[in-house]
């Protein structure tokens, strides 16, 4: 986007005081408060679907940063025929942050309170089963085990080995290993009821509830940025959560067991969702995403904080599968 493309705010309800850059988008000054545009290529189908989550969520008394239609009432905005825009209210605050113990598990037990509002708003059609389902996790994880040992076998054919490839190549075999165990142990669990139950019930998640998505100020928190909501099991989210916040934290037992109990305060977890929580903290998702960053970048140059990660990886290994185990058994309920 440029400040040529900025025509496009001519076809919306309110008149530009002043406008300027940030990531991937611009933030305005406008009649109608502080809004933000961006560029905008996905369905207008789910567009429309997050609209009506948001709003939902609004008069439930949620903060969340619904979008703002332009004259004709319409969500993603055409521009020169085939470009898209989208306006969202840019709400006020700052990320939540990950070494206070008071946010996080304010975070938790807010995401609990969204989960349960989530639920059941209206039934659910076959369409929205076939267009906001999410991704079937053993399909998702059986994929991500093919490319670890496509990259193990992309190594192992190089003549010169940098010290990331070296690494790779020792602790591979042993964490593909638990990955494989991992995938067929989701498979043999409740995972498919919960995801078949969240089809047909209704229940969404926001898709990517990480501290970057929400907002603290005010006394308040914010939750922003639903793009990637769906269908889903939603405990799935608490897991991404849970995860980044212990993967800071280096697995503190402590403070992971009160963010399951915030959580719990206000929506209690069934077995079935802790057993499977608890193997999606098993899985070696971390050494996965630094597989596959490496493999699909410049080999030739791996910068040493990717060789930091992989070893802090490695570090928390047995902290991490402790940690898992004890969501599983160590149930308040």
């Amino acid at each position: 986007m440029n400040e040529r493309d900025l025509q496009v705010l001519e076809q919306y309800p309110f008149t530009v005081n002043a406008n300027w850059r940030t990531r991937g988008a611009f933030l305005l000054d406008t009649s109608a408060g502080r809004l933000l545009i961006r560029e905008f290529s996905g369905s207008t189908y789910k567009l429309q679907k997050e609209q009506e989550l948001l709003l939902h969520l609004r008069d439930c008394g949620y903060l969340v940063d619904r979008m703002e239609p332009d004259k004709e009432g319409r969500l993603a905005t055409v521009y020169r025929e085939y470009d898209q825009f989208v306006v969202k209210e840019s709400l006020d605050g700052r990320e939540c942050d990950t070494r206070s113990e008071s946010e996080i598990l304010k975070a938790a037990s807010l995401l609990a309170g969204l989960h349960k509002e989530l639920r059941g708003i209206s039934e659910v059609t076959e369409e929205e089963r076939l267009r906001l389902a999410a991704a079937d996790i053993t399909e998702e994880l059986e994929r991500h085990n093919r490319e670890l040992r496509k990259i193990y076998g992309f190594i192992r054919k190089k003549n010169r080995k940098n010290e990331f490839e070296s690494a790779y190549l020792t602790c591979c075999p042993s964490v593909l290993l638990d990955a494989q165990k991992i995938e067929r142990s989701i498979r043999a669990s409740a995972y498919g009821k919960l995801r078949e139950q969240a089809l047909t019930e209704g229940h969404f998640s926001h898709g990517e509830y990480i501290h970057h998505n929400i907002l603290v100020g005010n006394g308040q928190m914010a939750v922003i940025n639903f793009e990637k909501f769906a269908l889903d099991v939603q405990v799935n989210d608490l897991y991404l959560f849970l995860r980044k916040i212990m993967e800071k934290q280096n697995y503190d037992f402590r403070l992971g067991s009160r963010i399951v109990h915030a959580y719990e305060q206000v929506r209690p977890l069934s077995q079935e969702e802790r057993e499977y929580m608890s193997l999606r903290m098993q899985y070696p998702e971390k050494f996965w995403k630094l597989a596959n960053y490496y493999y699909n970048t410049n080999k030739a140059w791996i910068p040493g904080k990717h060789m930091e990660k992989l070893e802090k990886f490695l570090s928390q290994r047995e902290k991490r599968v402790s940690f898992s185990k004890e969501i599983l058994y160590n149930n308040p309920n």
